[in-house]
């Protein structure tokens, strides 16, 4: 998932934890802690047209800042990591879903009132980001269930128009029959296995490729 380039930035960006940090922590709060828990993921708008407009360089400035303000905006039992080029994480402990919307709402319109200042000699950039935020134990009782919650909310952002925060809704469950054939059911148990996922957790990241596919 990580490109090697992007893992050596990512270190060196000051007030950032790692991803493998992040869940760990996402762990230990839920099954250490009575109080809500709530995750934000952050994603840049069109990051792949800063990069490509102004160069790599610039983009990296770009995620530098934001980085930079999100570490220095919210309290300091936040934690926050980058989990892949343009997209963040926000792991923030006693705080409800609602008060982890605004929070992040407010970063986001800071963003979107100012320009930045980046590069040398200095260009004005300006940049928008859409998010998704997700709460223990409102959207989900384990890790797996919350990151999936608070990925669809950033998803459901970007799909209405980008530039925009939205709060995971819990999702109503419904059963539906799925018939297979003996090889494929086989090949599903052993893969299973080897990956140390449910076989019903890979036949729903199956439904969602299936989804972006056609969408």
């Amino acid at each position: 998932m990580h490109h090697g380039r992007w893992m050596v930035v990512i270190k060196t960006i000051e007030g950032l934890i790692t991803e493998k940090e992040f869940m760990e922590a996402v762990k230990d709060m839920m099954n250490t802690y009575s109080n809500e828990v709530t995750i934000a993921k952050l994603d840049i708008d069109n990051f792949e047209t800063v990069n490509r407009f102004y160069g790599e360089y610039i983009g990296d400035q770009v995620i530098r800042k934001l980085a930079h303000v999100l570490v220095n905006n919210l309290n300091k039992e936040t934690l926050v990591c980058r989990t892949y080029k343009d997209e963040f994480a926000v792991l923030m402990n006693s705080t409800g879903g609602e008060t982890g919307v605004l929070m992040i709402e407010e970063i986001r319109a800071y963003f979107d009132e100012h320009l930045l200042l980046v590069g040398d000699p200095a260009k004005e950039i300006g940049i928008q980001f859409s998010a998704g935020v997700a709460s223990f134990p409102e959207n989900g009782k384990t890790p797996e269930q919350l990151m999936d919650a608070v990925g669809t909310a950033l998803n459901q952002a970007k799909k209405q128009g980008k530039n925009r925060v939205r709060r995971a809704q819990n999702d109503v469950w419904v059963e539906k029959r799925v018939m297979l054939k003996r090889g494929t059911a086989e090949q599903l148990n052993q893969l299973s296995r080897t990956l140390d996922k449910t076989e019903a957790g890979l036949l729903r990241e199956a439904l969602h490729d299936l989804f972006d596919k056609y969408e």
